[in-house]
């Protein structure tokens, strides 16, 4: 480890400690605050009389507002009889035309509830009715914020993430002046709802990064739980760790795998849950822009707008066959995933990406345009599988997947009568198997981890501790690398300068202090074949990362 890197770690290793400290003192002073094991308690005589007084409190507030809803339903009875009939083709009267109530309430209900009043918020007769009999309920937990009908089939639920991250890298790949940073990362406030309990929508836009970007953005229609339709910008259903809620992601970056998945893009899916006696099973079929490898639709050239006129189809089935047994493979799901396109790119829009360690540096590219060559652009077909799997138990938890490719590609050698074009089918794959293991007595899951004893300084409780361990790896085909026998440099990415491998292994350390609350650290190590001039290989990476979430 370099003068510096041992620095970097040393000084977060003591910020980590002190805050640790920091924490522990003050549940100690919140211990040490709390009364004896004989406090004062009141008598039962006193419990009576404060009962009997919250009563009549309760009971005169229910008077008011009985006296408050009988005025105005008065006041709108006398209304409607007194009303002529409007001319056949008038215009409707306006909110903001309306008139106020033909009566007021007792002067003891306006202090009540003054917002009651037409006076305040003019209304029609009919939004009136409505206002004084749909007694919305509004609902505040851990699960985020909402406000319903009574009925509950019209909601409106409000969400939220915030990831606050630490960068503290250490190796010869990272010069002098950027070997540490904090970031926000994450920056999401959701909005989420349903209308007539059938049409659902969602809303998640991101501030992270100097910079906005919608992430979601769509409605669905659940006509059947075997048929639902969703339409907008959304995950594409593919990768197991990538559809996971960033919340839950056991590490503070996604794996290897998530390089060669697609992320967020614009389609139109159908989807459906068939439940059977001992489980369920899961399908969703998308007809999609497309995106390349490990992207979004926002990082087109112009965002959120197809960059080409071919579509993705992609397919997924996904089952829990145990998940209505209370045997030890209640929480086992395993599935797999296609997805297919036939594109052809260009210079200027190659459809080929860069792969990035879980440290987001670049490791491999396609070569770009050359005085002697062109791009290497996208030009066929391609194809993506994956299979997927993950399993929880108790505090164990397991999740494995898959990912192979195969991308037809091109590239022009020379100009005029001497131009070449070579051809080649690329396969590259990814794999990678992630453990857990929660050092406290709580329950690992796919999902968010909730304490069984959420940190407080006045309680006992600590929150949970999980442990965690990752490796993973990307293999890019050697077709990638390979001149023609008798040619220089004909290739579709330098061997001198792009790696062939890389193999991630991740070390994390999570502390939930609610379910909604959470501090990450991660040691990242990822080695290299290739990549490096005369054969070598690029040299090793390493970082420390850190998080600070807080997620509803």
């Amino acid at each position: 480890m370099s003068k510096q890197g041992r620095r970097f770690a040393r000084e977060y290793v003591w910020f980590a400690l002190a805050l640790i400290a920091i924490l522990l003192g003050s549940a100690a002073r919140a211990a040490a605050d709390e009364p004896g094991p004989n406090p004062k308690k009141p008598t039962t005589e006193e419990l009576e009389r404060r009962i009997a007084i919250l009563e009549q409190k309760l009971q005169a507030q229910q008077r008011a507002i009985a006296e408050l809803l009988r005025s105005q339903g008065q006041a709108l009875a006398q209304r409607a009889q007194s009303a002529e009939p409007a001319p056949p083709g008038a215009a409707r009267e306006t909110p903001a035309a309306s008139p106020p109530a033909a009566a007021s309430p007792p002067a003891a209900a306006q202090t009540a509830a003054p917002a009651a009043t037409a006076a305040q918020h003019p209304v029609t007769e009919q939004q009136a009715g409505s206002a004084t009999q749909s007694n919305p309920q509004i609902f505040a937990g851990p699960g985020g914020f909402s406000f319903q009908s009574p009925d509950g089939a019209n909601q409106i639920r409000f969400h939220g993430e915030f990831d606050f991250d630490g960068r503290f890298y250490d190796d010869n790949l990272t010069p002098d002046g950027s070997r540490s940073t904090w970031l926000l990362r994450r920056a999401r406030p959701i909005l989420e709802g349903t209308f007539a309990n059938l049409f659902d929508f969602r809303f998640n836009p991101d501030f992270a990064g100097g910079k906005t970007v919608i992430q979601d953005a769509f409605v669905a229609a659940r006509f059947n739980p075997l048929f639902v339709v969703t339409a907008g910008k959304f995950k594409e259903p593919f990768g197991l760790e990538r559809l996971q809620l960033s919340p839950n992601n056991r590490f503070i970056e996604l794996g290897l795998p998530s390089d060669l998945v697609p992320n967020r893009d614009l389609g139109l899916q159908v989807s459906g849950t068939y439940a059977f006696p001992t489980g369920t099973l899961t399908y969703q079929v998308g007809y999609f822009n497309g995106v390349a490898d490990g992207t979004s639709t926002d990082a087109n050239s112009t965002p959120d707008i197809d960059n080409n006129d071919k579509k993705d189809w992609v397919a997924r089935l996904f089952a829990q066959p145990f998940l209505k047994t209370d045997s030890l493979l209640k929480y086992l799901g395993a599935g797999i995933a296609v997805s297919y396109a036939n594109q052809v790119g260009s210079a200027a829009n190659t459809l080929l990406t860069s792969y990035k360690t879980e440290t987001q540096r670049n490791f491999f590219s396609y070569d770009a345009a050359t005085t002697a060559a062109g791009a290497t652009i996208a030009n066929g077909e391609r194809l993506r599988i994956s299979p997927q799997a993950y399993y929880y138990y108790k505090r164990f938890g397991l999740l494995t997947e898959y990912v192979s490719e195969s991308q037809d590609v091109s590239r022009t050698f020379g100009t005029g009568a001497n131009a070449l074009t070579r051809r080649a089918r690329l396969k590259p794959d990814s794999w990678q198997v992630g453990t857990t293991f929660l050092m406290t007595d709580d329950n690992a899951t796919f999902g968010t981890v909730v304490p069984k004893r959420p940190f407080a300084l006045d309680q006992p409780g600590w929150g949970a501790l999980e442990f965690a361990a990752r490796v993973s790896q990307l293999k890019l085909d050697s077709a990638t690398f390979l001149t023609p026998a008798g040619t220089a440099a004909e290739w579709f990415a330098d061997p001198s300068a792009q790696a062939r491998e890389a193999t991630a292994w991740t070390l994390a350390l999570n502390w939930y202090l609610t379910q909604n609350v959470s501090w990450n650290l991660n040691y990242t190590k990822t080695n290299f074949d290739g990549g490096a001039p005369n054969g070598g290989d690029r040299a090793d990476e390493s970082a420390v990362f850190t998080r600070f979430q807080v997620a509803f």
